[in-house]
């Protein structure tokens, strides 16, 4: 059931309605996107580039740009849905979500202790949280567009900074650099899909409509961003350009086709809006197949309400499997994919709100935002209560839901 929110009015004077209650669309889709990590991770090792190579790829690098959307859609939970909270609530919620920032860099900080071929994403996950949190203020409209420069000027950003550091041999090895710029998961391009998020959760996720229209705009983007790429590259944008230019020792080379490739992780525009498209896609399909995540689903669904546990979970355990990389056998996907399924299908239907690094990551941000939670009460102020989608849980019994 909405409730009515009372932060702001409307023009003629009504109370605009904040949508309420847990939503399983959401769950599901963070669970493919953790199976997706899953697999990119595990996947068996073929040089055969045919159809089923092509298949295999699909996860790779589109589930951490799902990843990333997600992490937009919970800021945008976080801080009041679709009616955005103002003052004291929303100072609150910032606090809660630097706490939460500070724990991914703690959990990303324990995982890379351990070796492993894993690109750890928490740690950008941790930047992007704190990059969002002067714009929790801006409307859907904003952020999208926002989502859209980002997406075309940020790509260029990374080549051109690229550029500067090889040729003239600039040190650019450092925390900020690299999650910004130099590594696997850069904010000049991943923030892109971060604001596309807070977007999407600043509308009305429980709106049928909403669900068409991300699955059309989706596949749409989809074809367009793959399509240019791949006409690019096979005509006036060819890789060949670009590894002649670097066997000719001429530093990071400059070519057409380090802007318009769409390969897993190149972090073009390409790839970006290619990526954006899919994830939309896939929310829009997910928010349709809520229903069933009570029942026939309800082991992806429950991955997805504790994929911080799933996450740091599997990538622990892949730590004292080194061989399962780079093998030629599905068996490591099944049996690390299963596990994941198994435990976290079992834990969702004993009697606690949340797993359990969600649990640690729920009472962190809590501790971490309460003075101002004092402040607030001691000014006169009620007590103030953030929605987040990790703070339900996940429903056992029939719940609102989109």
């Amino acid at each position: 059931m909405n409730t009515p929110s009372s932060d702001s009015r409307t023009p003629h004077g009504q109370i605009p309605q904040r949508y309420s209650g847990r939503i399983r669309g959401l769950d599901l889709t963070r669970g493919l996107a953790i199976i997706g990590m899953i697999w990119a991770h595990v996947k068996p090792y073929t040089t055969d580039e045919g159809l089923a190579y092509v298949l295999s790829e699909i996860p790779s690098g589109r589930s951490s740009a799902l990843f990333a959307l997600l992490a937009g859609v919970s800021i945008a939970i976080l801080t009041g849905r679709n009616v955005p909270y103002a003052g004291d609530q929303m100072r609150h919620a910032q606090l809660r979500i630097v706490g939460r920032a500070l724990v991914l860099l703690v959990f990303g900080s324990f995982l890379g202790v351990f070796s492993s071929p894993i690109a750890i994403i928490l740690d950008y996950y941790a930047v992007w949280f704190l990059l969002s949190l002067p714009l929790v203020y801006w409307s859907a409209r904003k952020l999208a567009i926002s989502a859209i420069i980002v997406a075309l000027v940020g790509p260029q950003l990374i080549i051109g900074f690229t550029w500067l550091t090889d040729t003239f041999e600039l040190w650019g090895d450092g925390f900020l650099t690299n999650t910004l710029v130099y590594g696997m998961y850069p904010g000049l391009a991943y923030m892109a899909l971060v604001l596309a998020g807070m977007a999407l959760g600043r509308l009305d996720l429980t709106q049928p409509l909403l669900r068409m229209q991300l699955l059309i705009i989706g596949v749409a983007l989809a074809v367009l961003s793959y399509g240019t790429a791949w006409v690019a590259t096979s005509t006036f944008a060819s890789e060949a350009d670009m590894w002649d230019s670097a066997y000719e020792g001429a530093g990071y080379p400059i070519v057409a086709f380090n802007f318009f490739t769409a390969a897993p992780h190149s972090n073009t525009t390409p790839e970006v809006l290619g990526n954006l498209g899919v994830g939309l896609a896939i929310l829009g399909a997910c928010l349709w197949l809520a229903p069933l995540a009570k029942h026939i689903l309800f082991p992806i669904a429950a991955v997805g309400s504790m994929s911080l546990t799933a996450y740091v979970g599997h990538a622990f355990f892949l730590h004292f499997k080194p061989d399962w990389f780079f093998g030629d056998s599905v068996a490591p996907f099944l049996w690390v994919a299963g596990g994941v399924l198994v435990f976290c299908t079992i834990w969702a239907l004993l009697p606690v709100r949340r797993g359990p690094l969600e649990w640690v990551t729920w009472r962190f941000s809590q501790w971490f935002a309460r003075p101002s939670l004092r402040s607030s009460v001691s000014s006169g102020g009620t007590a103030l209560r953030s929605a987040s989608i990790h703070d339900q849980p996940l429903p056992h019994k029939p719940a609102h839901t989109p």
